[in-house]
């Protein structure tokens, strides 16, 4: 990983402790300003200009500000909220708004003892399967389980699963890929 994406990734944790520190714990607080997150991030796939406006290195933060608090009364956020936006856009950071929710997410589940674990597969996963991975790695692993499901028709078949740093390739490629190593070594 680069010290650039580092940097970022650094920063962005940073916003998103300070926004659950700002809410005091209050579960209420976090809870709304989860919603408005979910709301403003939503609005900005759905409106391509506003998504361009956020990343614009061009726009100075006064202006974006001026056209953020036009948003805000449509939207109806918090006011702790549009403080936050507010303060992200002075610091040249309302670019990171993705990323820094992400992490936010982040904090919320390794404060409530989840675990996020990426599966990849080549078709979605049934439903009775979905919960049988998810049993069994949480009686492993002693957290609740939340799935990350993707799908990469290039495995070929099998299953990927990635907890954290550590990565378990029960994939058909790697299998394909291991004989091959080892085909060519002997």
């Amino acid at each position: 990983m680069s010290n650039n994406s580092t940097n970022i990734i650094e920063t962005s944790r940073r916003y998103a402790k300070a926004v659950i520190l700002a809410c005091n714990k209050e579960k209420e607080k976090v809870r709304t300003i989860k919603d408005n997150f979910e709301s403003f991030l939503k609005l900005t796939e759905e409106v391509c200009e506003l998504s361009v406006f956020i990343e614009s290195p061009l726009i100075n933060s006064k202006k974006k500000i001026l056209i953020l608090k036009k948003i805000f009364k449509k939207l109806k956020l918090s006011q702790d909220f549009e403080n936050f936006l507010v303060t992200l856009t002075n610091h040249g950071k309302l670019f990171l708004i993705n990323k820094i929710h992400n992490e936010f997410v982040k904090l919320l589940d390794q404060n409530d003892g989840t675990l996020e674990v990426t599966v990849t597969t080549t078709e979605p996963l049934e439903k009775q399967i979905e919960e049988k991975i998810k049993k069994s790695l949480s009686e492993k692993l002693k957290h609740k389980i939340k799935l990350k499901k993707l799908i990469d028709k290039e495995i070929i078949g099998g299953i990927i699963l990635k907890v954290n740093s550590i990565m378990i390739d029960n994939s058909i490629k790697s299998k394909l890929s291991d004989y091959n190593s080892s085909e060519r070594l002997n």
